[in-house]
């Protein structure tokens, strides 16, 4: 992670897009639980002693055993490899094995108080360095960056006086853990992009403006190197010429026709738009299911606004509430292609199970506000059963310019809680950075509005 100041930030981000997510970087450990990630995770775990020792003192703190228990029954599917020094283990068998970690097909390494040898800092692996409340801290800091380490800190002696902040700290170390079971899992992860730019990415407010030649080339090999991700690319043709998606679009759908139903009755309301569009978004949901499934992928981005050929004004569609129901489902599908977006989304959907959404940019520097606007976003934004409430709209980029009739298409006007924790984040692969922004969010419905009701109709 690079760290910049707000103004970079703010030169970087405009006219750009990013994902915003409610309660920050942060989960409660319910949301942590019953993480689906196929084959282990296997992390070597290096355990120091730390001080006080026992005879400076008659308080017990928790023990290592324990300290693995805990995180055990929390990051399930985590195979925590220990090596306990405190328990007669030398120091020189452990930088003797941390040196084959890699070939070992290790994902991370922990080390538990101040490391005494800072090569079990540099195997090249994510690492996270554990401080201990009122231990020793020699932890060479500059390193952390090129060497792929992050810090925590624990408590186990219970020194806090507020026993939530002791809390926090553990889940700040399961949430990071959890990271690291991302990372093996985006190995495996295979990104379905549909777009008719020539580019895989679409690169509307991408600072290089104009692309190399060999741009695919460059931003894949990025994703290659960094995460180990699959994209692949197809266009219009491929979509509008499926006979399986011609069959979905041209003939009446009992399964759309019963998803647009519970959407119209989660809804509070519809507003501009008509029965026929909800269920017309619902075939694109469907038609994007299909093919996630004929070209084997785990993750999508649509960014065609036709399942038909040679589309008339009236047959503009968008994927608006098709990536909302995804989400409820723990799936990654955005509106646009922006691989960089996705990738975002990717990384902390599969480590919080919070949904994101993407967004256009915008800062209102006189009611010190950031504005991120788009027609989708999830209804289940905490990742839980709770639902947030949300209003049925037409599109704003409609070909038909006019309301509640064919071809405006359909969206959600979601209605997010005011002061819940958001965090606006970006990564960039080529630059390998990560950009964020945290805040608290602006009530809508009750409090301190700062907004009359038209500014979010016209978002």
């Amino acid at each position: 992670m690079s760290f910049i100041s707000r103004r970079a930030f703010l030169e970087i981000t405009s006219g750009a897009l990013g994902a915003s997510a409610f309660a920050g970087l942060t989960s409660p450990l319910h949301a942590l639980a019953n993480f689906q990630s196929g084959d282990q995770t296997k992390i070597y775990t290096v355990l120091f002693g730390t001080a006080p020792s026992r005879d400076d003192t008659n308080l017990v703190p928790e023990t290592h055993e324990e300290i693995i228990r805990k995180l055990e029954s929390i990051c399930d599917g985590v195979n925590f490899v220990v090596r306990d020094l405190s328990k007669g283990i030398r120091l020189e068998t452990v930088l003797n094995e941390s040196k084959a970690l890699k070939d070992s097909n290790y994902d991370g390494v922990i080390v538990y108080g101040w490391p005494r040898d800072y090569d079990l800092l540099r195997t090249g692996l994510p690492t996270i360095n554990i401080s201990v409340v009122n231990d020793f801290m020699n932890n060479p800091f500059p390193l952390y960056q090129e060497n792929r380490v992050i810090s925590a800190f624990l408590d186990p002696w219970k020194f806090t006086a507020d026993a939530e902040i002791t809390e926090r700290m553990f889940r700040d170390l399961a949430g990071k853990v959890r990271m690291i079971q991302t990372l093996r899992r985006m190995k495996s992860e295979r990104i379905l992009t549909v777009t008719d730019s020539e580019y895989v990415n679409v690169t509307y407010g991408d600072l290089l403006k104009y692309m190399p030649t060999d741009y695919n080339a460059i931003i894949l090999d990025a994703i290659s190197d960094v995460f180990g991700t699959r994209v692949t690319k197809i266009g219009s043709k491929e979509v509008v010429e499926d006979t399986d998606i011609q069959n979905l679009w041209n003939n009446e759908s009992r399964e759309a026709i019963e998803i647009s139903q519970r959407w119209i009755r989660n809804a509070e309301k519809m507003m501009n738009t008509i029965e026929s569009e909800v269920i017309r978004s619902a075939k694109v949901y469907l038609a994007m299911k299909l093919l996630m499934q004929k070209y084997d992928a785990t993750a999508m981005a649509f960014h065609i606004r036709t399942l038909t050929p040679n589309p008339k004004p009236e047959d503009y569609v968008v994927p608006a509430l098709a990536t909302s129901e995804f989400q409820l489902d723990n799936i990654v599908a955005k509106c646009q292609s922006h691989l960089n977006i996705i990738l975002s989304e990717m990384l902390l959907q599969y480590t919080f199970r919070r949904p994101s959404m993407l967004g256009d940019y915008s800062v209102d520097t006189y009611n010190n506000t950031s504005i991120v606007q788009h027609c989708e976003g999830p209804w289940n934004p905490w990742g839980d059963e709770r639902r947030v409430p949300y209003n049925l709209v037409d599109h704003r980029e409609r070909q038909v310019r006019a309301r509640s009739t064919k071809g405006v298409g359909a969206a959600s006007w979601i209605l997010y809680p005011g002061d819940e924790s958001v965090t606006i984040r970006q990564i960039d692969v080529q630059r390998k950075e990560i950009l964020l922004h945290v805040g608290p969010s602006v009530p809508m419905l009750s409090g301190a509005k700062r907004y009359h009701d038209h500014l979010y109709e016209m978002m």
